[in-house]
């Protein structure tokens, strides 16, 4: 018998169409299970629905079962301990200050004796390694360690089943990798059964049973990963959805001759076993640059996409900054941020990228050392937490908010500019809309606005709640809201964080062509793909300092673990590409 059965089940939110829409779909005990689609497809929906405590407001038809149990009827002690929810955001669900506390308190709430709940804390933070960490606060863990905070707490509950909204968004490449290896463990060896959402596939694909793909609220395609894939591939928008090496294996089967009974590859060791197994055949594919071109001529494509940027806008130096006196986070850093480049910024979970950002942006003063910029210069700023700009009842009304208020009252500021003005010295950002909006040509205003609203595809969402949007949405929202000032430069905290990869391509795609209007983009990210394929100059922060400042290509090319999956895949081939277009170029496919 199936653990969770939905059987015709469609959900509605209030006064909006269908979110999920006839969905069957049986998951066995001990499945792992993933869930793929685009922002807004209904995969957070569907979680939220098996999991009473948290089910969201709106209409429904058919059923969900719960080891045969209508999940409506499930008892309220049975729904908490047996099925545990983790949420993309750690700190979405601190409930105390510290580790002990934190992983005790479901039990307490449980009502176990003392003892027991001393026995399952000990023997869960051991198996997490966080038995040195039990008597620190939360705040100050890295975002990978808050996450096994989490996940412990859930465990000692003994679940069954485990439901994971996007749980490594925002974790760093290292800590994403060490936490998919946990949660392999838990479902391998104590058979728990895991339900995921999750965008970055590349290390999850190769251990799940079963991938789900939704579009639209219906389930377009559900089976074993290779058998999926195949269906997928034939499909333009889900081959985006695709482990890299897989899409790799595709890529080359439809040009050249693969061997037989060939099985499609998921992971990198399996890629690169099919790669050796063409091996003739690839030494035979004519190169876009023959005799290694790419490499040698690395150091000078190098410098000439570094130097394309000359004009400095704003420069750091010597730069530090610490938010206790034994908690440096960043020291003596010396960066430059050039008109029209886009950069990226590199690092692990708590290196200090968000804290160099707010303090690029004017939100955070260094301690010691300046930042310089241009006169007159307007920066705008995007949280990592979209909702943070959001307080509004509807989409639009967010849109509308900087034209409504500005005229009447050039002294308030509410929404993306309040969070400037608040934590900023500048009032540049205010000041560049008073100066559109008050020079009489609000016309102007407007039809920058609805040309931001079409470039970002918000027609459809602006009669909605902003905190109805799906992640993605929120992303978009925010930052237009942002883009309203007309900043020189834009700077994005995370914008990936728990978007899809259709909506990765349309965001680059709408950031590209900003850039080439004049636009400076500076983005922290540990979307390293995302980095590789889309940016001119990635900086790399580890232990206070800039360790590296370069192009995607050479930074990534030289790294056996902090690089792209692609090229982790191609480097005895291609040493030098980074991207599937790289690989696709190279190998003129």
């Amino acid at each position: 018998m199936a653990l969770v059965e939905f059987e015709n089940f469609s959900f509605r939110y209030p006064k909006q169409k269908n979110t999920l829409s006839n969905i069957n779909l049986d998951v066995s005990p001990g499945e792992f299970v993933l869930l793929c689609g685009p922002s807004g497809s209904g995969k957070t929906t569907l979680l939220a629905n098996i999991k009473n405590e948290i089910k969201p407001v709106g209409d429904s038809e058919g059923t969900i079962y719960y080891d045969g149990v209508d999940i409506r009827n499930l008892e309220e002690k049975r729904s908490a301990s047996e099925i545990g929810f983790l949420f993309q955001n750690p700190e979405d669900q601190f409930v105390s200050d510290n580790v002990l506390q934190e992983i005790a308190f479901s039990l307490e709430n449980m009502g176990l004796s003392t003892g027991e709940i001393r026995n399952r804390v000990a023997e869960m933070a051991a198996f997490f390694g966080l038995d040195k960490h039990l008597y620190r606060n939360v705040s100050e863990l890295s975002g990978g360690q808050k996450q096994l905070v989490n996940l412990c707490s859930l465990l000692v509950l003994k679940p069954k089943l485990l439901l994971l909204d996007e749980p490594t968004s925002q974790l760093d490449p290292i800590a994403a990798y060490d936490f998919l290896s946990i949660l392999r463990r838990l479902n391998e060896e104590f058979s728990i059964t895991i339900m995921a959402t999750e965008h970055k596939i590349d290390n999850l694909f190769p251990f799940i049973d079963k991938a789900v793909f939704l579009e639209d609220g219906f389930i377009k395609y559900k089976d074993e990963p290779r058998r999926v894939c195949s269906e997928a591939w034939k499909n333009d928008i889900f081959r985006n959805y695709l482990p890299s090496v897989t899409r790799i294996h595709f890529l080359l089967q439809s040009k050249y001759q693969s061997p037989n009974k060939v099985e499609i590859p998921l992971n990198i060791r399996e890629g690169r076993r099919y790669l050796s197994l063409l091996n003739n055949q690839l030494e035979e594919i004519p190169r876009a640059q023959l005799n290694g071109g790419l490499k040698l001529n690395e150091a000078l494509n190098s410098q000439n996409s570094l130097d394309k940027h000359s004009k400095v806008l704003m420069e750091c130096k010597d730069v530090w900054f610490g938010y206790l006196k034994e908690h440096i986070v960043l020291e003596g850093i010396f960066l430059q941020v050039k008109q029209g480049e886009f950069l990226s910024m590199l690092g692990g979970n708590g290196t200090g990228k968000t804290t160099l950002l707010q303090i690029l942006s004017g939100l955070l003063k260094p301690q010691k050392g300046k930042v310089i910029h241009g006169k007159d210069l307007t920066l705008g700023y995007v949280h990592q937490n979209p909702l943070i700009h959001f307080h509004q009842e509807t989409v639009e009304e967010e849109l509308m908010e900087l034209s409504a208020e500005f005229p009447e009252d050039k002294s308030r500021s509410t929404g993306f500019l309040g969070f400037l003005s608040e934590h900023s010295s500048s009032k540049k950002a205010t000041s560049s809309v008073n100066r559109r909006i008050s020079s009489g040509d609000r016309s102007v205003f407007e039809h920058e606005r609805e040309e931001l609203i079409d470039l970002f595809g918000l027609s459809e969402l602006l009669g909605k709640h902003p905190y109805d949007c799906s992640g993605g949405e929120q992303q978009k929202i925010a930052i237009t809201k942002a883009l309203l000032t007309n900043p020189d430069i834009l700077f994005l905290d995370e914008p990936t964080k728990g978007i899809d990869p259709m909506s990765k391509l349309h965001l680059a795609d709408k950031l590209k062509k900003l850039q080439e209007k004049g636009l400076t983009i500076v983005m922290t990210t540990h979307d390293i793909e995302f980095a590789a394929e889309y940016t001119e100059r990635c900086v790399l922060l580890f232990d206070g300092g800039l360790q590296v400042d370069d192009t995607p290509k050479s930074v990534f090319s030289n790294n056996n673990f902090y690089t792209t999956f692609v090229n982790r895949m191609v480097k005895d081939y291609l040493p030098d590409c980074i991207t599937l277009e790289d690989v696709k170029e190279q190998w003129m496919i």
